[in-house]
């Protein structure tokens, strides 16, 4: 988005929205993706339920400014064999670190009787 769309913009009746595009954007798409009321987002934002449902609303009647017309593939992203070399180790790297991860917890929780990944879902 340019900084000409940072700005606050004017709403119904012609006033200016103290919130920017791209907050409105987050607003919105976080009830829309996500598993929360109106009610919900609004307290998380500080925001009455009315702001949400009009974000919610200005975003679906705006989205095709926001949403690409094709999705980028993977397979449309053209890469030199050292680069896809290069992910494939970073991949391999990433998924070692998160299996010995995934080893500590376990072996805290045995070791101290508890249950860290849930209680890290909590929060």
């Amino acid at each position: 988005m340019s900084k000409e769309n940072e700005r606050p913009s004017k709403g119904k009746g012609g006033r200016i929205s103290p919130h920017s595009e791209s907050f409105r954007v987050q607003v919105a798409l976080e009830y829309i993706n996500g598993d929360y009321s109106y009610p919900q987002v609004g307290r998380k934002y500080g925001l009455p339920e009315q702001t949400i449902a009009g974000f919610v609303s200005w975003y679906k009647k705006n989205q095709d400014q926001f949403m690409p017309e094709e999705p980028v593939s993977p397979e449309s992203i053209p890469l030199s064999p050292k680069e896809q070399q290069d992910l494939e180790k970073r991949l391999a790297l990433a998924e070692m670190k998160i299996a010995v991860l995934e080893k500590v917890i376990a072996i805290a929780n045995e070791e101290y009787g508890t249950d860290l990944k849930k209680k890290a879902a909590t929060k």
